[in-house]
């Protein structure tokens, strides 16, 4: 017989066995307003376009009829030296370099000729660095050459994006000795891979072979696809000179201080030369050779970036049945089933891993001329799985049928609304979409809502991040993260020195519809993991965040002016124009971070800190750093 105690202990037990076997999924799904997107609340709270800062700038002198740009938002708290660049403005170097030059809050002045910058020289003064362009040069004039060691003399870093030919270099003991060459071994040499010195860009020492191992093709693929073209002039290293990036020849019998130079500066006591043997900084990998160059002039450097790490699913979900035959012949399922079943348990496992947070940019329908509609209860699934799980729910512009990306939107508007009563899209992505299609798309009620498109990487666009129109940023991924190979390599850490920033892209239309059999999700998946576990691994430091939380970041980073300055061991930073925390990177070199006021800040690697300043002024406190790396 059951004590009256032990039967109410019993009742209480199965009363609440009872409540959270049938009453936390209601409730939970009672809390989770997943058809709100939470990101359109504060989209009214960070700066347009019209808040932007520009620095400075000049008209091309060579143009003879340029007018200055309009300068936007506030004078400057103390004007920062000039970055003078001279060349073909058409040029992606010289394009990466005037982006850089905006981004770092740098005043800017575009001459076409060496010659008509000499005209104008002298005032109001030297600048503080020199971006050439080597078809800008007459090479065979003296007074040019002479021109270039007076302004090094007078304090003036020059970077040359690119070399003149090699006959040229060798037929001249000034140019030689002006570029830190001491002589030229062969005008033309082939390389079977580069080795990337540590201290240079953030990600550490590296070295791009043509056998890396057995596997590498199979879990990294495409990793044989390098930076540039292996084929160039083999220069020797002149004295003071050190070299940041080398070639590495055929053949065992040459020596590591006989290997081809592809980056180096040369030291003339006031000012740096520094030079690039081919076109690596022909895109946005320009931004980050740059930064890593200012890095090296000075003692510290302390420039803004995005700190902004992010994964678009592109093209997922689909939530209609599409190309069933083709499904099930490979998959035995639907494609709703393969979405659900299959990819999003491996794909969140994943992010899961390595703190990433996607960003979804559905498309409700791939097809949109067939007969299979869109199906409301899966996108009630997806919306509350994606915000459990700390996601974003962007919409995609892709599709594989003729349907114009104006009926497209119109037909997904009908599909929201039936499902949801409506729902507001803050993120878009355009993939390879032109810009006066996106623009036609941001025209529709669909994308009323929209403050930020994500495009495809495209190697003739330098700039990463900016404003496409008055209210909406546009960011680009850098690249498809299903193919790795050095080229990408090479270019994500690139920006992630320039800018803490990371978008990788992943198009799993694919998946729905292959178009050979390497496509299937197998062999997608293991290149996936590859992938994200390779980019995961690197710089955890920066923020992982969803493209509405990267463009909220993206419109700090273009608001904000700063200053700073330094007194002993102390650091002074001022910013201004932005309310809300920013960040920076530090470079120092034999320093490291002892306190900081006004913020907070992480270390990278050795001589590299990420700063978070949430005041308008921070200071920071160096000491000497426990491992001293030589200059």
């Amino acid at each position: 017989m059951i004590s009256r105690r032990n039967y109410i202990t019993l009742t209480i037990l199965m009363a609440v066995v009872l409540f959270l076997c049938m009453c936390l999924n209601s409730l939970k799904d009672g809390w989770n307003d997943y058809a709100v997107n939470r990101y359109t609340e504060t989209a009214e709270n960070y700066p347009s376009k019209v808040n932007i800062y520009v620095p400075g700038s000049a008209a091309e002198e060579s143009a003879g009829g340029e007018e200055a740009p309009e300068k936007i938002g506030a004078e400057r708290i103390t004007a920062r030296n000039c970055v003078v660049c001279i060349g073909d403005r058409d040029r992606l170097s010289l394009q990466a370099a005037e982006i850089w030059a905006a981004y770092t809050k740098r005043d800017l002045a575009v001459y076409s000729s060496l010659e008509s910058y000499r005209d104008t020289a002298g005032s109001p003064g030297p600048p503080e660095m020199m971006v050439l362009d080597p078809e800008s040069i007459n090479w065979k004039d003296a007074s040019e050459i002479r021109f270039l060691n007076t302004c090094v003399e007078e304090g003036t870093h020059l970077v040359f994006c690119d070399l003149p030919d090699a006959a040229v270099i060798g037929s001249s003991l000034q140019v030689q000795e002006l570029l830190g060459i001491r002589s030229v071994l062969q005008e033309e040499v082939s390389v079977t891979g580069f080795h990337l010195r540590e201290g240079f860009l953030l990600g550490g020492e590296t070295s791009y072979l043509e056998k890396e191992r057995p596997d590498a093709e199979t879990y990294l693929p495409g990793s044989k696809a390098f930076p540039v073209e292996r084929t160039f002039p083999w220069y020797l290293p002149g004295a003071g000179t050190k070299v940041y990036m080398k070639g590495i020849p055929e053949g065992d019998d040459v020596k590591a201080d006989q290997y081809p130079i592809v980056m180096w500066r040369k030291s003339f006591g006031t000012a740096y030369v520094f030079a690039v043997n081919g076109e690596w900084m022909e895109g946005m990998e320009g931004l980050g050779i740059l930064s890593a160059m200012s890095a090296e002039m000075y003692s510290y450097e302390l420039y803004p970036v995005l700190n902004a790490q992010n994964i678009i699913l592109a093209g997922y979900p689909s939530v209609a049945d599409e190309n069933a035959l083709e499904m099930e012949r490979i998959y035995s399922r639907s494609v709703k089933q393969v979405f659900q079943e299959i990819l999003w348990p491996g794909i969140s496992t994943l992010l899961q891993k390595y703190d990433y947070r996607a960003t979804c940019m559905m498309t409700p329908q791939y097809d949109y001329s067939d007969r299979q509609e869109p199906d409301g209860k899966q996108l009630n699934y997806y919306l509350k799985i994606f915000n459990e799980r700390g996601a974003e729910t962007g919409l995609s512009g892709v599709r594989v049928s003729n349907t114009s990306i104006r009926e497209k939107l119109e037909a997904d508007r009908a599909f929201f609304g039936e499902a949801l009563g409506g729902y507001d899209v803050v993120s878009f992505h355009g993939g390879d979409m032109g810009e006066e299609e996106i623009m036609e798309a941001l025209q529709t009620d669909m994308l009323a809502s929209v403050r930020t498109i994500v495009r495809d990487y495209d190697a003739s666009k330098p700039e990463p991040a900016g404003f496409l129109s008055e209210n909406v940023t546009v960011q680009s991924t850098l690249g498809d993260g299903m193919e790795y190979t050095y080229k990408s390599d090479f270019l994500v850490r690139s920006i992630q020195t320039a800018l803490g920033y990371f978008s990788m892209s992943y198009d799993l239309s694919r998946v729905a519809y292959p178009e050979k059999e390497e496509e299937a999700w197998e062999q997608l998946s293991q290149a996936l993991a590859s992938t994200i576990s390779t980019y995961g691994s690197q710089f955890p430091e920066f923020a992982r965040t969803t493209a509405a939380e990267c463009d909220m970041h993206i419109r700090q980073f273009l608001a904000l002016d700063y200053c700073d300055s330094r007194t002993g061991d102390c650091i002074e930073l001022q910013v201004e124009g932005v309310n809300g925390p920013v960040w920076f990177i530090l470079r120092t070199h034999n320093e490291a971070v002892k306190e900081m006021k006004g913020g907070s800040w992480q270390k990278l690697e050795e001589g590299a800190y990420l700063i978070e300043v949430t005041e308008s002024k921070a200071v920071l406190i160096l000491k000497p750093a426990d491992v001293r790396f030589y200059r």
